[in-house]
């Protein structure tokens, strides 16, 4: 809805992302040299971290400021995450590589589809709750996580349109603080970059 003020489509600002993504990367060596690589993903983590948080509240222009603070940050955390393995542990050789790079696919994957959408059902069954117009639109649903209320879609789109409409803004303000929740991963990214930073410090440098 909010790009929609700016008469774009929603996937623009995906396609945004990926490209400050594109751009950075492929002038990441003299920012790497500038800050250091652990100083890198420190700044990284709280420009992702600022950006996801100013998007669940951003309108207008400023949404794409906040998507840009996210662009960047994001940049960086795949390549230079498995520099710092490949400096840090060289004789990991391929087999640490591969491990790193596995182990950020798979959270990639569960905190873009299932951790993510979970947060956001949560967000939506309590929002729904506090509501009695919607109340009986939720349905009980399973996942990895376990056991959650969520809305049935299919009874929603049969909803009369006063219903539909109260329930489409619920569904978006609740997308929106989901953005507000996953920003504390990155959140707490930053501190653990930051501790390794001041271990590395006192071993003498990276």
């Amino acid at each position: 809805p909010q790009m929609a003020l700016l008469g774009l489509q929603a996937g623009w600002v995906l396609i945004y992302t990926s490209l400050i993504v594109f751009v950075l990367r492929i002038f990441a060596g003299p920012i790497l040299l500038w800050l250091t690589p652990l100083g890198t993903l420190a700044l990284a983590s709280a420009a992702a971290a600022i950006g996801l948080y100013l998007l669940s509240s951003s309108t207008g222009l400023a949404l794409l400021g906040a998507a840009t603070l996210y662009g960047a940050g994001k940049s960086f955390f795949w390549g230079t995450s498995l520099g710092v393995v490949g400096e840090q542990v060289p004789k990991g050789g391929a087999v640490a590589l591969n491990v790193m790079a596995g182990a950020g696919m798979l959270a990639a994957g569960i905190v873009g589809s299932t951790l993510l959408g979970y947060i956001q059902d949560q967000s939506t069954a309590r929002s729904v709750q506090a509501s009695p117009v919607a109340q009986h639109y939720l349905v009980e649903k399973q996942s990895v996580l376990g056991s959650y209320q969520s809305l049935d879609m299919a009874a929603v789109a049969r909803a009369p349109a006063g219903e539909r409409a109260r329930i489409d803004a619920i569904v978006a303000d609740s997308k929106r603080a989901a953005l507000r929740d996953v920003a504390l991963l990155p959140a707490l990214m930053l501190v653990a970059y930051l501790a390794l930073i001041l271990m590395f410090r006192r071993r003498g440098g990276y």
